[in-house]
């Protein structure tokens, strides 16, 4: 594999906690989560970002940095039933369902994590049907439960305007876009880490600033650009195209057309 190939896979979308960057609004937000996690009075979280914004990777990181202290379940396809529901939280703490006594279950479930140190994050969760928001909401009302629901900011504004939500105790963490400087940092990192220094010399801080006013700070589409960059690239030099073998404003732009986030 050539090198260009093997940096273009360092931006490929994927969801890995290997993968994780630590920027301001990521920073800010873990640490509000884990001020609230440290008091006693149990509440829904509803953590908002653009698509792309990196929410995925946030839940990933903290069940990675967490994973030994709190007992977390993350939920990362949300179609759910409560019953299916119930059935998922107590097969996480062990324990065999036999029956579909809801109330039952319901019961088993509120007293188990009501003892416990968890966190339940639910991703995507602007996908959860009306049944399930509302469920969602009566589990939380009975104190025993840490919830954290991630979902797209447009669709969670709404949610969050529905009587059954706005009448009840929440916490909302929003996170941020990158600035440009953490993009910066973040490419050179990444690149770094396969033994391409000299390329981060190339890619200069005017071209990153391009990139990232393409993306507007969006972190999936940031990746995206410089994934494309690096795919072309790689045809650039492997088809000895003499004016575009090095990364340049017209080799954004046209990873950014190819990325589909610009258009003729």
């Amino acid at each position: 594999m050539s090198q260009w190939l093997e940096a273009a896979n360092k931006f490929e979308e994927r969801r890995d906690s290997n993968d994780y960057f630590e920027v301001q609004g990521s920073l800010g937000a873990i640490e509000k989560i884990k001020t609230l996690l440290g008091g006693t009075f149990r509440q829904l979280i509803f953590l908002l970002g653009e698509p792309g914004s990196g929410k995925s990777f946030l839940l990933y990181h903290l069940k990675t940095i967490w994973g030994e202290e709190r007992d977390i379940l993350l939920i990362e396809t949300p179609f759910l039933t409560p019953l299916d529901l119930l059935k998922k939280l107590l097969h996480h703490k062990g324990i065999g369902v036999e029956n579909n006594d809801f109330e039952q279950l319901r019961l088993m479930a509120t007293q188990l994590y009501a003892n416990s140190n968890h966190l339940i994050m639910i991703d995507e969760a602007q996908l959860l049907s009306s049944e399930m928001k509302e469920f969602i909401r009566i589990l939380s009302d009975s104190k025993a439960f840490w919830f954290i629901l991630a979902m797209h900011r447009s669709e969670g504004e709404v949610i969050l305007r529905a009587p059954h939500f706005k009448s009840r105790p929440h916490r909302i963490i929003d996170l941020s876009a990158i600035n440009p400087i953490e993009g910066k940092n973040y490419i050179y990192r990444e690149l770094l880490r396969i033994g391409f220094s000299e390329i981060t010399e190339e890619l200069t801080p005017k071209l990153i600033t391009k990139a990232h006013q393409i993306s507007q700070g969006n972190f999936r589409n940031f990746k995206k650009i410089f994934y494309h960059l690096f795919h072309l690239l790689h045809y650039t030099n492997t088809h000895n195209k003499t004016k575009y073998l090095r990364p340049s404003s017209c080799m954004i732009t046209m990873a950014a057309m190819s990325a589909e986030l610009l258009h003729d």
